[in-house]
């Protein structure tokens, strides 16, 4: 998986406390169900031309809920490992975060998540 640059944008809604987020034209890469993308907060920064650079952080969004992983590193290599080892995963299938939750092998999914950041980051 290459390096994403700023000609390589995409666009994914993200989950917040007071409802979802459509962020449009993010630099990132799409790796479904897993999107890997710059920090939005750097990105609406960016648009309302608060900011004139990203840092070189990569977060990781789960598409299909909009849930972030908790993941912020500048380490590409790391973040690309993570997602492979784990976006193959069957409860990441699921298109809420109550089926997600909801799925058989959700626990194993914690577990794997667990191991993964543990490893890497």
């Amino acid at each position: 998986m290459n390096k994403p640059t700023r000609a390589d944008t995409i666009s994914f809604r993200t989950w917040r406390t007071h409802g979802t987020e459509f962020h449009e034209g993010i630099t990132g890469v799409i790796e479904y169900p897993l999107a890997i993308h710059r920090d939005t907060s750097e990105h609406d920064e960016i648009q309302r031309g608060d900011r004139k650079r990203y840092s070189s952080l990569w977060c990781i969004t789960h598409i299909p809920t909009g849930k972030s992983f908790g993941i912020r590193t500048k380490d590409w290599d790391k973040i690309v490992t993570y997602v492979t080892g784990i976006k193959d995963h069957p409860a990441l299938l699921m298109l809420t975060d109550d089926t997600m939750t909801a799925h058989p092998m959700f626990q194993d999914l914690s577990d794997l998540h667990s191991r993964l950041r543990g490893e890497l980051f």
